[in-house]
């Protein structure tokens, strides 16, 4: 009888994780679901009209990823985007200064730096790394995930807009901004641009992040080229799970 009730606890797991990979698998697809022209590609609805304030998140991935972001947001509308949240990891002071500096600068609407576990250190061993990723991860679900639903913030999100950019720190949160579509809630618009430096092949970041945001940018036509023809080889499978890649040239 005891393995009887052993072997039901068994298969009841495992029907709840063969469900939880269905639902995760349908709502990737949905999300990069498109037609062949890039220029007609289906929209997630926005949470904002055009002419609405709307908040925004960046992620400050530290050194180059820092000074690449900072570039990136050199062409925002801060008028719109009045309401900004900076997520920097635990300990990245050069970060920190930066974002107060462009505060300093855009001297309107208000701002929050939120700060999150590294995801890897430098020359952390790979064998931990997966450890220390957990645990950004669990953070990251609890402040930006669950925080919103329990305070019951505007439209139940943490922001509108998510840029991403950089090192594995980006993973997590781009895990905690998705995860909520799972249960069809709110979630945040993710962008993710690669690095300028990535002229050939892609970071492991991007490659991991690709299911998740809802637009992906390259920096290199020739980069667009070789992974939209690698993408091209699977075009009569209808279930797209990645992001398309997209290139308007330099952007930092």
């Amino acid at each position: 009888m005891e393995l009887r009730r052993w072997l039901e606890l068994l298969a009841a797991v495992i029907l709840l994780i063969t469900l939880g990979i269905i639902r995760l698998i349908w709502v990737i697809r949905t999300t990069h679901a498109n037609t062949s022209s890039s220029s007609h590609r289906k929209r997630r609805r926005p949470l904002r009209q055009p002419d609405e304030p709307a908040s925004l998140a960046v992620f400050l991935g530290s050194g180059g990823h820092t000074a690449e972001m900072m570039r990136l947001l050199s062409g925002v509308d801060w008028d719109r985007y009045s309401t900004r949240t900076y997520l920097i990891g635990m300990g990245d002071k050069m970060s920190e200064d930066k974002a107060l500096a462009l505060e300093e600068s855009i001297n309107g609407g208000h701002f929050t730096i939120f700060r999150i576990p590294r995801a890897r250190e430098v020359h952390q061993s790979y064998l931990t790394s997966p450890f220390t990723t957990l645990y950004s991860l669990l953070y990251c679900l609890r402040f930006i995930t669950i925080a919103p639903l329990i305070q019951r913030s505007p439209r139940f999100v943490f922001a509108d807009v998510v840029l991403l950019n950089g090192p594995g720190s980006c993973v997590p949160i781009a895990l905690a901004c998705f995860l909520p579509r799972l249960l069809a809630l709110p979630s945040p618009g993710l962008i993710y641009i690669e690095s300028l430096a990535r002229t050939r092949r892609l970071s492991a970041s991007a490659r991991l992040v690709r299911p998740f945001v809802d637009r992906f940018f390259v920096q290199w036509e020739s980069l667009r080229e070789a992974l939209r023809r690698g993408d091209e080889e699977g075009e009569n499978d209808r279930w797209r799970l990645r992001a398309r890649v997209e290139c308007q040239g330099w952007l930092v």
